[in-house]
Formats: C-alpha cells, structure tokens, sequence
C-alpha cells in the first residue's frame, strides 16, 4: 500500500525537510562555539546543501516558510550587496530576514573603502542587520590579491557575536573599522572561540578585555602579537588554547607563563616543529591544572625524561601521515616513545585515537606496545574519535 504524501502531517514533513539540508560534520562545527578537537584551518567554504534549499525553496510555498531559517542561516558578504542588505533590513520588508544569519563570511574585497565613500560601507550595513550573528568569518586572502586600503572604514557593535575566525590582512588593518582586529574586538565584547591566522604584525588596539572567551587557536603568528595577547590581554575565562605550531623562540613558555594557570585543555596543531623539540614536557610543567592535551602524534615529539604529571585525565592523538618519516622503524619508535610518556599520567583514563588508525591497530608490534602499557595502566580505555573502544582494549 501506498501511502499519500498529502496525508504525512507536517511535523513528518519538516523532519524530513531538515535532514535534506543538514550540514556536514564539518560545516556544524563551523557554528560551533565550543571547542572541538583537531579542526581544519577556518575557510569561506560553500554550503554544500545551498543549492538543495534553493530547491526546497522553490517546490511551494510552504516549504518556501518551512526552509527560510535554514536558508539564510549562513551569509557571504561579498557580491550584489545592496540587495542582501535591503534582504535582510527589516525596515525593507516584514520578514526580517537579519536575525535568521546565525553566521557570516566578509571577505576583505568587500571592506574596502574610498574618497567619495563614507566610512560605514554596504557590507558593514548588512552586519548591522544581523542582530543575532553568532559567527564571523574574516577568510584569508590570496597573495595574489592586491589589494588596498586607503582609507578608514567604519564598524559596527556585535554584541551576539560569539566565534571570531580572523586571518589577519596587514594592509586591511591600517584602514581600521571593521579591518582592524583591535576593534573589532572592543565592539565584540561576548566572543567565547577566537581563532587568529597569518602574520600579524601592526595592530591598533593592544589592550582588550574578553571576559567571555574559552578558546583561543592561534595559526602561524608572530612574536608581536604573542606579546600583547600575553602581556595586555585580560582574558579571565580563557581554558582552551590551540597552537597550530609552534610559536617564536620561547614563544610557548610565555603562553604557559601567562595563562597556564587556567588551562584545562591544550592542543597541539600538525607541524614539524613539533617534533623537534619536547614541547609536551613545558606544556605540562607550564599548566599544573591541565586536564586534557590533544596532538598529531606523528608530528609531536615524546618527552625523554620521567616527571609524574597528576591531573591529565584525556588524550587525544591524530594519525595524520608525517611524510618526513621514511621507515617503519621511525614510525613504531614514535608510538614507543609516546605510550611510555603515558604511563606518567597517573590520573590518565581515556586515550581517543582520530584520523586513520586501522592499519596500525592491527599489527602485531602495536598490539605488543599497547600490552606493555595496559600491564602498568589496565585502568585506561583506549577509543576511537567516534567513542567506540578499540577492541580488547577498554579500561576496567
């Protein structure tokens, strides 16, 4: 038997309609403020379900309603400005599509201001209109774009705005307003994840007070701002930080000095420099109240020397291939040296394994290097990214 699909009622069909446009893992985290473990670089990537709602959207007319929170869920800031503003001004029309835009990607070609131009431009109109923005995105740029910026432009309070994902673009910073790190972060005030990326050297505004923030992920930055943020930056909430490699001579130990107080969770990004030196040691010696530390453990050099370290309670460990390691002998002397440095985590009760770990789980010497550290450590479970257990290996 059939059954009418005029007959589903509409809560079936709404379910049905919300799965059709449900975002990938990777596109939730994007709106995600809280912190998630080894996440790529922040991009302006499609939506990949955009042209699946423009479809939904143009079935009828119910669906048309049923689908508008979804479709302007996410914004990009970048062509026919004048109509996206006048979309999304509730003074234009009685939808008031502005506080549907949960998030907002602006790139820098589209905050460049002029002579015959005031400083508040079309794009920054178009954030004043969303009153509910949680996310904004300022994507990295092209070395290849030349661009500049001669003249001020203006910005805007975003006090709902809870994740700042900021590749720094020095020619854009000088302009200030909106292009300006410094001040966007004086009008953001509530910001919970900040991520900052590129070379960061001029910045206007040094002393900044972020009550609200958690987390911190800072991607190939200078020693300059790593000063400031160390030595100027109030940031009495701050738990989380993320070090996508490893910062200027000594550049870690200041991190550790000025907040490893504070810390509960560290992570460690996929770099080579990682693996040069001991950087796990410090970190642990630097964060006496550390819970959790995460790290490519192909990319993370093991600490040679035996310190009992009390309060790691979680690691997590990424399989990311290093092509720089060009024998198997390499590779196992690694894990080794990693599940040894374990069992110096006395109160360690998870280690959670991401990326692609079957080719190793099922060898034999891994199987002997995970033995070896259940005989001292029999307590720890031993589990996937999916929070599955890795066979015969659950903590008791």
């Amino acid at each position: 038997m059939t059954l009418d699909h005029r007959l589903l009622p509409p809560e079936l069909w709404l379910e049905i309609l919300l799965r059709a446009v449900q975002p990938s893992s990777r596109e939730s985290d994007a709106h995600s403020i809280e912190y998630a473990p080894f996440q790529p670089a922040p991009n302006d990537h499609r939506d990949s379900t955009l042209s699946v709602k423009r479809t939904l959207r143009l079935v009828c007319r119910l669906w048309r309603l049923w689908t508008v929170d979804v479709f302007y869920r996410d914004i990009k800031i970048r062509h026919g400005l004048q109509t996206l503003s006048c979309v999304l001004d509730s003074s234009c029309n009685q939808e008031n599509y502005g506080r549907m835009v949960q998030r907002a990607i602006l790139p820098y070609p589209s905050t460049i201001s002029g002579p015959a131009r005031t400083p508040t431009l079309t794009s920054i109109e178009i954030l004043r209109h969303c009153t509910k923005l949680e996310v904004l995105v300022r994507p990295r740029c092209l070395l290849t774009d030349a661009l500049q910026f001669d003249y001020e432009v203006g910005c805007v309070p975003l006090p709902s705005l809870r994740r700042l994902e900021w590749w720094h673009h020095t020619e854009a910073e000088r302009s200030g307003g909106i292009n300006s790190l410094g001040v966007v972060l004086q009008h953001a005030p509530n910001i919970q994840h900040l991520f900052i990326g590129g070379v960061v050297g001029y910045i206007q505004f040094t002393n900044v007070c972020l009550p609200a923030l958690r987390t911190l992920r800072l991607h190939v930055i200078n020693g300059l701002l790593l000063h400031q943020i160390v030595s100027k930056w109030v940031l009495p909430s701050l738990t989380h930080v993320v070090l996508d490699s490893p910062l200027v001579e000594q550049g870690l130990q200041s991190v550790w000095d000025g907040f490893g107080q504070q810390l509960e969770v560290v992570e460690f990004g996929k770099h080579l420099r990682f693996l040069m030196s001991d950087h796990l040691t410090t970190c642990l010696r630097g964060c006496p109240a550390l819970q959790e530390i995460g790290y490519f453990i192909f990319f993370t050099k093991a600490p040679e020397t035996f310190e009992e370290h009390a309060f790691i309670t979680t690691v997590r460990l990424h399989s990311a291939v290093n092509n720089f390691l060009y024998t198997a002998e390499e590779v196992w002397a690694i894990l080794e040296g990693h599940f040894r440095f374990f069992t110096q985590l006395t109160s360690l009760r998870r280690i959670i394994l991401y990326g692609e770990w079957r080719g190793i789980l099922s060898q034999r010497r891994f199987q002997e290097i995970t033995q070896r550290f259940r005989d001292t450590q029999a307590h720890v479970a031993l589990e996937l990214g999916d929070g599955s257990n890795v066979s015969g290996c659950s903590g008791s």
